[in-house]
C-alpha cells in the first residue's frame, strides 16, 4: 500500500489526501467508507448551505444506505 492511499492515520484521524480525494466541496465531509458515512450524516447540520447536506446524504447513501435514509427523512420533515 503506497503512502498516498493511506485514508486514516495511526490515531484514526481522517488524512488530508482522503480529504482532497474523498470531501465534497472544499474537501469538506470526506466519505470513504462506512464509518466516516456515519460521521458526516451526524455532522451535517454542520453544512453552509442546503444543498451541501443533500449532497453529504447522497455521497454517504453508497456506503451506509439505511442511515441515510433516515438522515433524509429527518431533513424533509425538519424542513418543511
Amino acid at each position: 500500500m503506497t503512502v498516498m492511499a493511506v485514508k486514516r492515520t495511526a490515531a484514526g484521524n481522517v488524512t488530508a489526501y482522503a480529504r482532497r480525494r474523498h470531501g465534497g466541496t472544499a474537501g469538506r465531509f470526506p466519505i470513504f467508507d462506512t464509518r466516516s458515512a456515519r460521521s458526516a450524516l451526524r455532522l451535517r447540520g454542520h453544512a453552509r448551505t442546503p444543498a451541501e447536506r443533500r449532497s453529504v446524504i447522497n455521497r454517504a447513501a453508497r456506503f451506509a444506505p439505511a442511515a441515510a435514509k433516515r438522515a433524509r427523512a429527518a431533513d424533509r420533515s425538519r424542513l418543511r
